[in-house]
């Protein structure tokens, strides 16, 4: 997913930081964990974050970037058992491209800061339902399970365009080294709805 925007991305990144001030140049890696709702259906699990940032003003940063929200293991080689389809088991894969700006506050220690911004997302699942059933939500494929009978598995590919807010603290840890917690909050379409926590590091140039 993605494959083609993130090299796109990566490209452009590449070339921008031979033409900005590499003093106002930073890089950013978070691990976090998300928990994702989308048309009602909730999963939750651990992802990350990349990303390149650049101040074009005192109290200003612009960030690009890629981020993983969740990366379940799909039914692409192998047919689901049957307590998978008895829990009603929902996989998930969901990643985005966001661009979005932050407004900082600096102290000694730190700079508190908020995020508004945009994503591309996309978000492929895999719901079990027992039983021959109607998708709400994607293709319906009827599978038979080994000691359960027949059941439906709703085969759905999602991509969209979401906004975010957010707020975090880069505490100082070493002359250009900072440590980056941050809560984020998701919304897009399809009812998409994300809220995720991260913890990173952050790299001034």
């Amino acid at each position: 997913m993605l494959k083609k925007q993130i090299g796109i991305l990566v490209i452009s990144c590449i070339i921008s930081l031979q033409t900005l001030a590499a003093d106002n140049v930073y890089t950013v890696f978070s691990v976090g964990y998300a928990d994702i709702e989308l048309f009602q259906d909730s999963n939750k699990d651990f992802g990350y974050k990349m990303a390149i940032g650049y101040q074009f003003d005192p109290q200003w940063y612009f960030e690009a970037g890629y981020q993983s929200l969740i990366h379940d293991k799909l039914y692409l080689t192998e047919l689901p058992s049957a307590t998978d389809v008895m829990n009603s088991e929902n996989a998930q894969q969901g990643d985005a491209l966001f661009l979005a700006f932050l407004g900082k506050a600096s102290s000694q220690v730190g700079e508190l800061f908020y995020r508004i911004g945009v994503l591309k997302t996309d978000i492929r699942g895999q719901q079990l339902l027992p039983g021959v059933r109607e998708c709400e939500l994607g293709k319906a494929n009827v599978l038979a399970i080994a000691n359960f009978g027949a059941a439906t598995m709703c085969d759905y590919d999602e991509s969209g365009v979401a906004g975010v807010i957010g707020f975090g603290f880069d505490y100082f840890i070493g002359a250009r080294t900072m440590l980056r917690t941050e809560v984020e909050y998701i919304k897009g379409q399809d009812n998409l709805t994300v809220t995720t926590v991260n913890v990173g590091l952050r790299y001034n140039f």
